[in-house]
């Protein structure tokens, strides 16, 4: 049985900046809601919406990888 994903084509450092991106939103929304879990859902989404939009739309002018494929 082969792994239906070709891991070698993963762009890394994306996936990596998302993570990087969702933990931060995740310990940024938790802080901000004293520990209520679905508040702290809910601002974990909203803070990795701004980070994300923010990441691949702004002109920032940097190299930066903004999509999946090349």
């Amino acid at each position: 049985m082969t792994m239906p994903i070709d891991l070698s084509v993963v762009d890394w450092v994306y996936v990596g900046v998302l993570a990087v991106f969702a933990f931060f939103a995740t310990v940024v929304g938790n802080l901000l809601s004293f520990n209520h879990r679905g508040v702290a859902a809910f601002l974990a989404a909203a803070i990795f919406v701004v980070l994300f939009v923010a990441w691949t739309y702004y002109p920032h002018g940097l190299p930066l990888p903004t999509r999946l494929a090349p």
